[in-house]
């Protein structure tokens, strides 16, 4: 599999992004409401059956609810991905399109599995080996939707990838995140520009960068 050489500036990037959120935040917040709702659907359902509260904490039934929402919620997350990706390619960009990935729950579901349990295996080894992971795949899903990649092909080729510029895509998430996080505290209207800018920086200006140059290979 090819990896592409690239490189970026880190500020210039976000203000990119930031420039190209104009007009289409509306359908990104729209996307994300929905998926924030059949989050709390999905898990208030799951947690009647593997109850854990603040009061009462379970670990181990929190994960069990947060597992079997896979299903459900990582291909809504993929859409919203993929928004920002056909944003890039000047497709149309409708909330309803995050729907469309429902066909492929099940490869979606178990990449997500996986990157998981390999993230969580770096964190029990030494901590920073998890912190490389949960930045090293984060293009895994779009590669699995948008490319047509298997399980472990996407999870590696995003690593290998990601790798070459670790610590700007890293700071890129850092500084998106705490933007997202401060969008929350100023009673959530920072979102209508936070979360518009976490998706298409990532997804519509550095997926496009970085693999467009990678083949489709649907049915293989």
């Amino acid at each position: 599999m090819h990896i592409s050489e690239y490189d970026f500036d880190v500020m210039k990037v976000i203000k990119e992004g930031f420039c190209r959120i104009e007009g289409v935040k509306q359908p990104f917040v729209l996307a994300f409401l929905i998926y924030v709702a059949a989050a709390i659907v999905t898990q208030t359902v799951l947690n009647l059956f593997f109850p854990s509260s603040a009061e009462n904490p379970n670990l181990v039934n929190s994960q069990i609810v947060s597992i079997l929402s896979y299903p459900v919620l990582i291909p809504l997350m993929t859409g919203i991905m993929m928004m920002a990706v056909k944003y890039a390619r000047n497709e149309p960009v409708e909330p309803r399109s995050i729907f469309d990935y429902y066909a492929i729950t099940g490869k979606l579901a178990l990449a997500g599995l996986l990157v998981y349990i390999m993230t969580v295996i770096g964190f029990l080894l030494l901590i920073l080996p998890g912190i490389y992971l949960s930045v090293a795949y984060v293009f895994t899903l779009p590669l699995i939707a948008d490319k047509g990649l298997g399980i472990w092909d996407a999870m590696e080729l995003s690593r290998k990838t990601a790798t070459k510029q670790w610590f700007k895509i890293a700071a890129v998430i850092g500084i998106l995140s705490i933007a997202f996080v401060l969008g929350f505290f100023a009673f959530g209207i920072g979102l209508i520009w936070a979360i518009p800018l976490f998706f298409v920086t990532l997804y519509g200006i550095l997926y496009p960068m970085i693999f467009n140059e990678v083949e489709e290979q649907r049915g293989i």
